[in-house]
């Protein structure tokens, strides 16, 4: 899709003072070359918060909260992307340049999307008024017109092209979704005699449509498609409306249905919002975090609400830092928010539930010794390898020291011993080989591209000691290339901070281990931190030399073995090799 032109973002950075930001947000004092202060995403008395002046950047050391001025108001004003670039080109009394168009950046401008999806919404709240059935439809499910009104609720008829007769720019309107091209030519309405739920991103504007059928349709639901404006992993349903409800948010309900969001907000409950027919993502968890503190998902008691939940967990656990809180309420079999609050409990019912919700920690040790016995030593041990990944999962805070005090509880052997265990052994899942930036901050290898990388982010006059990075463009060894880049990048561009070459790297999925790693301040003098920048690049490129020659002996090996069998001796080489190749691979990256 169309992106603000990365020059663009460049020039933001290059005239915004990150301290100047953060300064008038939260009360900064000068510590040495940097400003410090207490935290302001999670709670504490001693300030672990620095911004640095010269690498244009923010980290915390207590909850690792890290990045640039685009991430800091994203975090701190709860901003998307766009919106925080907003923010930053007003105060420069910069204009957004028009979306260009790439060869790498292919799609249709997003004004008309914007502009066919605003003339949807108002053709089918329309047509919701002139629908005695789908009035009374809505009566029946509870739904006041206060709600209809408040989340934008419509009717698409039961014809095939009542939209396609309101919209002129075609193209847009296929493009955002709503029309579909005929094999004979011309179009027809996606939507077609269905309830109407507009989603909204947190600009209030309309990106996507859900729809509910009001006859014997096999989908009950049908969701847009992906397009330029909708990503279902990337929303949520309701938060809008959520947001414009309660200016703050002390936790947010995260449901499965748009019905239970209205049911849920017309009995005063207006911090709900749903997940758009798939599994919760990152990405979701990191959009809802953003707005609160705590978030409450509601599942059903049975086992596909507990598998659901276990997913959930997984996928929050890196994201728990701080004062963050997740917690889970199964609801009674057979239940949904909806039906519970229609029922005799009605809103007490609800707000009973949503308070006696379980905490992260108890689902997660549930799941872990689920089908042990802990009073043998074998399950005993079983529970603590089970533990390792979720553990390593978390942020060194508070909530993973308490998980490892449980679980040594539980285990029958000291904290100190399982911390040991956990960051020091590896887990029983190799790493794969093209996940080089993936590790957690707490493990204890440090991998010579990642020192590499954190060496360079800490001075970036390091670059110009290089001559040439050929072979580290040319190695194999996973991650060189990005150093590579980094290199080429300072010793071409020496006055530019760290900050703004990362922003580069936002929509890479290495972006989240970079601004790690930009944090981290590594020990040492300029004239040490150079010496071993320079034996790192030695150190890869060695590896590099010694990865080709077993991989050129692997090829021999399995062209050999294509001919004719192996004898014993050659198979056994063979073996010798892979494992090898793997270790380098391990170790390289």
């Amino acid at each position: 899709m169309a992106r603000i032109p990365q020059h663009f973002i460049d020039q933001l950075l290059e005239r915004t003072d990150i301290v100047s930001l953060v300064d008038a947000r939260v009360s900064l004092k000068k510590t040495g070359r940097e400003y410090a202060a207490c935290c302001p995403f999670h709670d504490e008395n001693t300030p672990s918060f620095t911004v640095s002046p010269s690498k244009q950047f923010y980290h915390c050391f207590g909850c690792g909260a890290h990045g640039t001025a685009i991430s800091f108001l994203m975090e701190y004003d709860r901003l998307e992307f766009r919106d925080a670039v907003d923010v930053l080109a007003q105060a420069l009394g910069l204009e957004i340049p028009e979306e260009a168009q790439s060869a790498d950046d292919i799609g249709p401008p997003r004004d008309p999307l914007y502009q066919a999806m605003t003339l949807a919404d108002r053709h089918y709240q329309a047509a919701l008024r002139q629908d005695q059935a789908t009035i009374d439809y809505l009566k029946q499910r509870g739904v006041s017109g206060e709600m209809a009104k408040r989340y934008g609720l419509g009717y698409a008829a039961d014809v095939w092209d009542g939209l396609n007769q309101r919209i002129s720019d075609k193209a847009a309107a296929t493009a955002a979704g709503l029309l579909i091209p005929r094999d004979s030519g011309g179009f027809f309405d996606r939507f077609r005699n269905r309830l109407m739920f507009p989603i909204r991103d947190t600009r209030g504007r309309t990106i996507a449509f859900g729809g509910r059928t009001l006859g014997d349709d096999k989908a009950k639901y049908l969701n847009s498609p992906e397009t330029p404006l909708f990503h279902k992993s990337d929303q949520m349903y309701g938060l809008f409306e959520a947001r414009q409800a309660m200016r703050d948010l002390p936790r947010l309900l995260v449901v499965e249905g748009y019905m239970d969001v209205i049911a849920l907000a017309q009995h005063g409950f207006p911090n709900a919002v749903a997940t758009l027919g798939t599994a919760t993502t990152p990405s979701h968890l990191t959009t809802l975090f953003r707005h609160t503190e705590e978030i409450v998902f509601c599942f059903d008691g049975d086992a596909a609400g507990v598998r659901a939940a276990r997913k959930a967990m997984d996928q929050s656990l890196p994201v728990m830092r701080g004062t963050r809180r997740v917690r889970f309420l199964f609801l009674p079999d057979g239940e949904d928010p909806d039906s519970l609050l229609r029922g005799p409990g009605g809103r007490d019912a609800m707000q009973a539930a949503i308070e006696s919700a379980r905490p992260a920690s108890s689902v997660l040790i549930d799941a872990l010794s689920d089908g042990l016995d802990l009073n043998t030593p074998d399950d005993r041990a079983q529970l603590i390898e089970r533990a390792r990944r979720p553990i390593n999962a978390l942020p060194p805070e508070a909530f993973r020291a308490e998980l490892i005090a449980e679980i040594s509880r539980l285990a029958r052997l000291p904290s100190e011993d399982l911390r040991q265990m956990f960051a020091n052994t590896p887990s029983t899942q190799r790493p794969k080989a093209d996940k080089p930036l993936e590790r957690h901050s707490h493990e204890s290898r440090v991998t010579p591209v990642t020192r590499g990388l954190t060496l360079l982010m800490a001075d970036t006059t390091l670059a110009t000691n290089i001559e040439q990075t050929h072979s580290l463009r040319d190695s194999r060894i996973a991650g060189a290339g990005i150093l590579a880049e980094a290199i080429d990048f300072f010793a071409s561009n020496p006055n530019v901070s760290v900050a703004q070459w990362l922003e580069h790297y936002r929509e890479h999925r290495y972006f989240h281990r970079l601004q790690v790693l930009a944090g981290q301040h590594p020990p040492g003098d300029a004239e040490q931190r150079a010496a071993e920048f320079a034996d790192v690049i030695r150190r890869i490129a060695r590896q590099s030399i010694s990865r080709q020659s077993l991989r050129d002996r692997y090829n021999a090996l399995v062209a050999q073995q294509e001919r004719e069998p192996l004898d014993a001796a050659a198979a056994q080489e063979l073996k010798q090799v892979l494992n090898q190749l793997q270790d380098a691979t391990d170790t390289g990256h």
